[in-house]
């Protein structure tokens, strides 16, 4: 994890880094696979080299065991040294026929030559250089526990050593020089070269032959073949990191371009997811508030139209009270017609009793006219004339009292024809008033004809509309479920390309640095 303050690094960088480290692995891994192969396979050459110098030695034992003149050696020893004392050139031909003698002269001849260290040891040893040490006799010990056991192979940092068990054997003549010492060629219980008799017998463990191999050259070998390794490695890790940095250049330089390709997207989306959110929860908000207006609409719509369903009922009602009414008009309208024509009737007929009062008028001014004059003429008969002149005097005052009477029935007449005048006027008035009243009526009955029919179609429309908020109530909430769908799938559309950002970010660090 890259601590704060650090310079990250660069992808690139990261991938060369990881194929030198790879390299800088592999060699150590094949350096190592190939040292230990090397150690391994020299050691186990060496272990060879010693079995085969072993057997070499086993078999120069068998074959001067098989070539024979040992005894008639030690005859001709006998007869010419009778006290014992053997020369020098003597001893040495004896042991040169001594099979196991043969084999351990061979052995540490060969040594130098072979490049190894040849070493006898026995823990009852003829001579002191070939007394076994602590750990030598572990081996004795445990080639004795095993007369199956033939071979021992030890190794350490520095030497490989191989054990093999020498036994004696009497097909070989061992037992002239251990075996019992009634045997003894000089009958005195020592063997043809003065050494005391064992009195071993065959097959006894003498003693073991140990080839010591250094391991200094396998050491060499596995050094230069690790320098060589270090060498090859490094020239071809160099043309490995050469290639592989042109290759890495030219497609970190596309997939530069595609991650900032890439972040621009990002951002975009992020942008846009975030914008999206925003109106998905502005819309889901909306569709909340629309959703309850439209539920309060529905119910205003409903008691709208309850109420129009009552409009419309009170406007039938009034258009049939409108027209009973106009009917009531018009047959008023044709009373008044008929209350006219009385009234022109009565006023014609009053004309005719003015004319006629004028003429009584008339009648009764000549009368007391004619009254005056019997009067006068009375008064010039005398006493002849004096009924006349009663008679005269009651017609005179009959026609002042009918002249009276006349003049009261004309003032009343006149005051009766100014009254019906006027009446006739108030009906003219009335007749005229009632015509616009009737006229209104029609145009109100028209007029709730027409609301009538419009209440009707506005509480069809209502119904419709009620329907239709009632359908649209529940595609506003569908689209309020589907708006909190959206909702929710813009704030993970959001995360999402939050977290894609992220990505993004982490992969431009990555790969930029």
């Amino acid at each position: 994890m890259t601590q704060i303050g650090e310079s990250p690094m660069k992808l690139g960088t990261k991938i060369i880094l990881n194929i030198a480290g790879s390299i800088v692995i592999c060699t150590l891994a094949a350096v190592a696979i190939s040292s230990a192969k090397i150690h391994s396979q020299g050691r186990e050459q060496l272990v060879e080299k010693s079995r085969a110098i072993l057997s070499r030695l086993e078999s120069i034992r068998t074959y001067i065991a098989t070539q024979g003149g040992l005894e008639s050696d030690i005859s001709r020893a006998i007869a010419t040294y009778p006290n014992g004392d053997l020369s020098p050139e003597m001893q040495n031909r004896i042991l040169r026929k001594v099979p196991i003698f043969a084999s351990i002269k061979v052995g540490f001849d060969g040594a130098e030559k072979d490049d190894y260290k040849f070493r006898v040891f026995s823990d009852e040893p003829r001579r002191k250089e070939n007394k076994a040490t602590v750990s030598e006799l572990e081996i004795l010990k445990r080639f004795e526990a095993d007369p199956n056991l033939h071979e021992i192979v030890e190794e350490s940092k520095t030497d490989v050593t191989v054990y093999h068990p020498v036994r004696l054997s009497e097909a070989q003549g061992c037992l002239l020089c251990h075996g019992a010492p009634a045997n003894s060629p000089w009958k005195n219980g020592k063997d043809i070269l003065g050494f005391p008799m064992e009195d071993w017998k065959d097959g006894k463990l003498h003693g073991v032959f140990a080839v010591v191999s250094s391991v200094n050259k396998v050491n060499a070998a596995a050094s230069s073949a690790n320098m060589s390794i270090f060498i090859w490695t490094a020239l071809i890790a160099l043309a490995i990191l050469t290639v592989s940095f042109i290759l890495i250049r030219a497609n970190l330089s596309s997939l530069h371009t595609a991650i900032s390709k890439l972040k621009s997207a990002g951002d975009q989306v992020s942008q846009a997811s975030s914008e999206i959110l925003t109106s998905s929860q502005n819309l889901t908000q909306s569709s909340v508030q629309a959703a309850a207006s439209i539920e309060e609409t529905s119910a205003s719509t409903e008691e709208i139209s309850s109420m129009v369903k009552r409009n419309t009922e009170h406007a039938t009602l009034a258009k049939d009270l409108a027209q009973s009414a106009s009917e009531k008009a018009h047959r008023g309208e044709k009373e008044v017609r008929k209350l006219t024509g009385s009234m022109d009737e009565i006023a014609a007929s009053s004309k005719k009793i003015e004319e006629i009062i004028t003429v009584i008028d008339d009648i009764a001014f000549q009368t007391n006219l004619l009254a005056l004059n019997a009067s006068v003429e009375a008064a010039r008969a005398g006493e002849h004339g004096k009924g006349f002149a009663v008679v005269a005097d009651a017609v005179r005052s009959l026609a002042q009292r009918s002249a009276t009477s006349a003049k009261e029935i004309s003032t009343l007449i006149n005051e009766s024809s100014t009254k019906v005048e006027q009446g006739h006027q108030v009906v003219r008035a009335s007749e005229a008033s009632l015509k616009e009243i009737v006229t209104t009526i029609e145009q109100l009955s028209n007029l709730n004809t027409e609301i009538s029919t419009a209440s009707r179609e506005q509480e069809m429309g209502i119904g419709q509309i009620n329907q239709a908020l009632t359908g649209m109530e529940k595609i506003t909430q569908a689209n309020s479920a589907s708006a909190e769908e959206c909702s929710a799938a813009s704030e993970e559309l959001n995360s999402q390309s939050l977290i894609m950002k992220s990505v993004v970010n982490e992969l431009t660090k990555v790969v930029a640095g």
